[in-house]
């Protein structure tokens, strides 16, 4: 049987948390808030492989744990943290379940309703992204087909309602636009109890992307997130998208900073002569396989872009890129 754990705020409310395996080493935290009133679904892993079982699996494992029946046909309201697919990709697999009106914030809303179009413009940049950042052609190729294989098989689903800063979403939760991680990436907080998402992990330094592939994320706006979520009062408790609670949000944010400030420390030592994007990411980060590949890649430009932004890095080979309209760009510390 699954382990549930619940959680009470200091307003009475409850959540209840348990696992599903969302890819082959990565496990994602699926949240059942009851308000007194409705229950309240919180991300809905990937809808990949054995995910959609391994929900229902939770709902029976709640049910029996807490000796009360609840399974998604009792769901009344479904909050989508942000729009990274083991987070929103078993949506299609819940509401044939329950016509629960799904809410997004709005900078992530056409990852789930419109999600080929999203899904083109996203993949192109990527694209240039990875010519720019000096990735061999024939090895973009299988990067490229690593970060489309599973978007391919999620469908398209209307969106409800907005999660917006300032308005409470339903069930009375305070919501925080914390973009960085991913463009609408949404903080929810329920009395004392922060649910996190992915923008503060217990362990990992959630993955960083730079804004030339999709705006509104990159190290700039992420940090500035940090910093919003540590002044938030009243927080006892963090609940993350993946791992375990949080005992510390604030102190844990600025763990997370320091990660991130070392990297920039190191990246402008690496830079006292020309680098590629892609020499910058081998140096950084070793030998890495497979999808690690990519997202140290993209963790790699968002902190060159940081940099670059800031006038701590510059283009070394500007006639380069002046004759080339495709140019790898080396970065030189300045």
């Amino acid at each position: 049987m699954k382990s549930v754990n619940k959680f009470q705020a200091d307003d009475g409310r409850t959540a209840y948390c348990f696992p599903v395996r969302s890819f082959p080493g990565l496990i994602s935290n699926i949240y059942v808030i009851d308000d007194g009133n409705q229950l309240i679904l919180v991300d809905c892993a990937s809808g990949i492989g054995s995910a959609n079982d391994e929900l229902v699996a939770g709902f029976a494992a709640l049910s029996e744990a807490y000796n009360r029946s609840i399974s998604l046909s009792d769901i009344g309201t479904i909050l989508i943290t942000h729009g990274h697919i083991d987070h929103f990709g078993g949506l299609p697999f819940v509401r044939q379940h329950t016509d629960a009106a799904v809410g997004i914030h709005l900078l992530d809303r056409r990852v789930i309703s419109n999600h080929a179009e999203r899904l083109l413009f996203s993949s192109r940049r990527l694209e240039n992204f990875l010519t720019s950042a000096g990735v061999s052609e024939k090895y973009q190729q299988s990067l490229m087909n690593m970060y489309l294989f599973s978007k391919n098989l999620y469908s398209s689903m209307p969106v409800q309602f907005l999660l917006e800063e300032g308005t409470p979403a339903p069930g009375g939760i305070e919501v925080f636009h914390v973009p960085g991680h991913c463009p609408g990436q949404v903080c929810l907080k329920m009395g004392d109890l922060l649910f996190t998402a992915d923008h503060i992990l217990s362990r990992t330094t959630p993955h960083q992307a730079p804004e030339s592939i999709t705006n509104n994320m990159g190290l700039g706006h992420y940090l500035d997130s940090l910093t919003k979520i540590q002044r938030v009062a009243g927080v006892r408790l963090g609940l993350g998208g993946h791992e375990d609670p949080i005992v510390d949000v604030a102190g844990r944010a600025e763990e997370i900073k320091q990660v991130h400030l070392e990297r920039l420390e190191k990246i402008l030592g690496i830079c006292q002569t020309p680098k590629s994007i892609a020499d910058i990411s081998r140096d950084l980060f070793g030998k890495v396989e497979s999808y690690h590949v990519l997202l140290a890649l993209e963790e790699t430009g968002a902190h060159v872009e940081y940099l670059y932004q800031r006038g701590e890095l510059a283009a070394a080979n500007l006639d380069e890129i002046e004759r080339n309209s495709q140019p790898v760009v080396e970065y030189v510390a300045t």
